[in-house]
């Protein structure tokens, strides 16, 4: 089916069905007067265990993307390495080097964030980081991944996006995927309806050739309160054919905590997920701009994958 999404229905049968069987909250240790949220999934470099987030002040959006590396459970240490500027870290391991990506942000002289884009950064340690790609001006929320060849997503706005959308192209070089590649992405068609928007939060590749992405989609209500859910969905890459989207989950799916502001409540950002051997995956969040918490919940993906067979 391809579907526009109608997210009350698409909440009502998360919430009808969850997903989530536990969470928990995760600690970082050795950024004392800091939050730390909107993380990155837990990846494994070099036989360790790491999670890259954004480190920021609850009265600030100047934040800084720190590397913390896993010393017990759910409990993650920094290292020294800092990424000045950058928000909402992601990380890929490809060909053996780290590729890191952010929300690169642009503050004036009395710190007000003028602009800001996706920025991608390569190396082979964290302290060997060069940045190699740019999307265009004021677009978050950029992923690629390698498989067969160079899978990019992106979020434009304005136009044909209206509020956000995804769009999506092929590359088969790094090299290839520019600035003027990302702007140029093709659109994936009535993925969301009018009243939200959304974005790509992490690529994977399934077992049938399907890409599964990781995303979310958000609307705003009354007094400009955001409300922001997690997502999948799954795209053939030969035939750009689309799978529905699925809610996999909310806010409320969490334990209460903090919050950076009044607005902020409702707000869960999907970092990435680690699918796990026994039909579960454990997905990684930041909750309401101010906390991280990981989840145990049903892969979403596995339906995806016995499409067709």
């Amino acid at each position: 089916m391809n579907s526009t999404c109608n997210l009350d229905k698409l909440l009502e049968a998360h919430r009808a069905n969850p997903k989530i069987k536990a969470t928990n909250q995760i600690q970082f240790l050795g950024v004392r007067g800091f939050d730390v949220y909107n993380i990155s999934s837990k990846f494994v470099y070099k036989g360790e265990s790491y999670i890259a987030g954004r480190v920021e002040k609850r009265d600030s959006e100047i934040s800084t993307v720190r590397f913390f590396k896993r010393i017990g459970n759910n409990i993650y240490e920094a290292t020294r390495e800092v990424l000045k500027n950058l928000q909402d870290p992601f990380v890929e391991i490809i060909d053996g080097q780290l590729l890191v990506g952010g929300t690169e942000i642009y503050p004036d002289e009395t710190g007000k964030i003028t602009s800001w884009r996706t920025v991608f950064y390569q190396g082979s340690s964290f302290s060997d980081l060069r940045k190699i790609i740019q999307a265009p001006l004021k677009m978050k929320d950029v992923r690629i991944a390698k498989g067969e060849h160079y899978y990019m997503m992106s979020r434009p706005q304005g136009g044909a996006a209206k509020w956000g959308k995804i769009g999506f192209d092929i590359a088969n070089a790094l090299h290839h995927i520019t600035t003027e590649f990302i702007e140029n992405a093709p659109l994936i068609e009535d993925l969301f309806g009018d009243d939200c928007w959304g974005g790509a939060n992490q690529i994977h590749f399934l077992k049938n050739g399907m890409i599964g992405v990781l995303g979310h989609v958000a609307r705003m209500s009354v007094g400009d309160i955001r409300h922001y859910y997690g997502m999948t969905f799954a795209i053939d890459p030969r035939t750009r054919k689309r799978t529905d989207m699925k809610i996999i989950c909310e806010r409320s799916d969490f334990a209460q905590g903090a919050a950076k502001r009044l607005d902020l409540i409702d707000v869960v950002f999907v970092g990435g997920i680690v699918r796990n051997s026994n039909a579960t995956a454990t997905l990684y969040t930041g909750l309401s701009d101010a906390e991280a918490h990981c989840a145990i919940i049903e892969d979403p993906f596995i339906e995806y994958e016995e499409l067709g067979s």
